[in-house]
């Protein structure tokens, strides 16, 4: 490649990357939580709203394709990336729709954000997209998309938990038996696993205790505490329909492994599945609702779980985080990202962040001083991030990779932060051994636009 063709792509992209900085949105003001708005069974127009808007518009971009009305397919799919931002899918129509009609330069504008944000897909096997490939900038982007699935970064199995430990759904470190603790889904059991991978059944779900499947856990060894959050789903080898939607947070004594509290999520009529824990520094303790957009709240002295936080908007949640000064709670949503809470201040943002930030498809989230590390089993490729906030917290400043596209994983998920590594998941299907992991919560450099990177390189190497 010559250097004017090099310096001429450079160019193409500098001014797509301008046009990102120009339509960057600024933060939104702080909403309001209010805990009646968060109250189980609650139903509000906007939840209806967006989940009909969604499905309109998904079958206007369906219909509309099919009937070559290709800038109403455009219409349709701008609408849904701006209602789900994260969504790779309505990304690609956009990039096809401009190619279909001709807008080359918006084509490139879409194709080179994915490209930014990590995907790996190779948007040539489109056949949609035969009207632009035929420029230096779709090459060069395209290729940038399909080496981003390449492995990278570090992960080290650290033990396998046998498979008769089937459906794992919870980890949490116990400092005071030097174990890891986990829940499995399909037995309702408590396994201590220490580091060489010898297991200890703790508790076991049974007619005494009342546990059902283990979704959340939290080994609170200053305190003597094991925090468990139980739900009644399918999954559960006893499940019985008469619990379906139930769940509750169990109060064990860590050493003694007496019970010495259950709080149940009221019941409502509505299903509830409690699930994974995050405890605050005053000891207040959160727990994701997974069939509901809501997190409950226990309050270190309270005695009962209540409604804290919800949101009609959000998807499905799938994770949780709390700092420890108890400043701000941080809940994964798989659709719509990461909404950062204020418990004191009772208002809440969404998470933003630069152009190279993708918060979809999330299945665990950790805090670690003033840091996020998260996982994303939905995202192509599948991979571990940390994301380096600012001053106030609910802003992202760096993007850092941690683990993309390893051998071990498929859909990798949960797990817990111990001193400077992340332990997960790598592999949490049933009927198989599971692998859990570690990787470093530092890795190296930020995240840096790879086409950047690259051109630079490029530059040099043709001066």
């Amino acid at each position: 490649m010559s250097r004017i063709t090099v310096v001429s792509i450079f160019a193409a992209l500098s001014a797509l990357l301008l046009t990102f900085s120009l339509q960057a949105q600024e933060s939104p003001e702080p909403e309001r939580v209010s805990p009646k708005d968060a109250q189980p069974g609650s139903s509000t127009p906007s939840k209806v709203k967006t989940i009909e808007s969604v499905a309109e518009l998904e079958e206007n971009s369906r219909q509309s394709y099919a009937d070559g009305k290709y800038v109403r397919f455009y219409a349709a799919n701008m609408k849904l990336h701006d209602l789900r931002p994260y969504e790779p899918s309505y990304m690609e129509n956009i990039i096809a729709a401009c190619a279909l009609v001709k807008r080359q330069r918006t084509a490139y504008h879409y194709l080179l954000k994915m490209q930014q944000q990590g995907f790996s897909y190779d948007l040539s096997k489109n056949p949609d997209t035969e009207n632009i490939r035929d420029s230096e900038v779709w090459t060069y982007l395209n290729d940038l998309m399909i080496e981003a699935g390449v492995s990278n970064g570090r992960g080290d199995v650290v033990f396998t938990l046998p498979a008769e430990f089937s459906g794992p759904a919870a980890m949490s470190w116990d400092e005071s038996r030097e174990s890891f603790l986990v829940g499995t889904e399909n037995d309702g059991s408590v396994v201590a696993v220490s580091q060489d991978g010898s297991t200890q059944v703790l508790i076991k779900a049974n007619d005494e205790n009342g546990l059902w499947a283990i979704r959340g856990l939290y080994a609170d060894s200053e305190n003597n505490r094991l925090w468990v959050s139980s739900a009644a789903v399918p999954a559960f080898s006893a499940f019985q329909a008469s619990d379906k939607g139930r769940g509750a947070l169990f109060e064990f004594d860590l050493e003694t492994l007496e019970m010495k509290g259950r709080f149940d999520v009221p019941l409502d009529g509505q299903a509830h599945e409690p699930g994974p824990i995050a405890v605050s520094g005053d000891g207040d303790i959160f727990i994701t609702d997974l069939a509901q957009p809501i997190v409950f709240r226990k309050t270190a002295k309270g005695e009962r779980l209540e409604a804290f936080v919800g949101n009609p908007d959000l998807v499905g949640l799938r994770d949780l985080a709390v700092s420890p000064d108890s400043g701000k709670l941080y809940i994964a949503d798989s659709a719509m990202g990461i909404k950062v809470v204020d418990p004191a201040q009772q208002t809440s943002v969404m998470l933003t962040g630069p152009e190279n930030l993708n918060l979809g498809a999330i299945s665990g989230l950790f805090y670690s001083e003033g840091k996020l590390i998260m996982i994303q089993n939905g995202f192509q490729p599948q991979r571990i991030m940390r994301l380096e906030l600012d001053a106030t917290g609910t802003n992202v400043v760096k993007v850092i990779p941690i683990a993309v596209a390893l051998d071990e994983f498929d859909r990798p998920a949960l797990g817990t932060v111990k001193g400077e590594e992340v332990y997960y998941f790598a592999n949490p299907g049933e009927n198989q051994a599971v692998k859990v992991m570690k990787s470093p919560l530092d890795p190296g450099d930020s995240v840096e636009a790879p086409e950047m990177r690259k051109m630079r390189q490029k530059i040099e190497t043709e001066q």
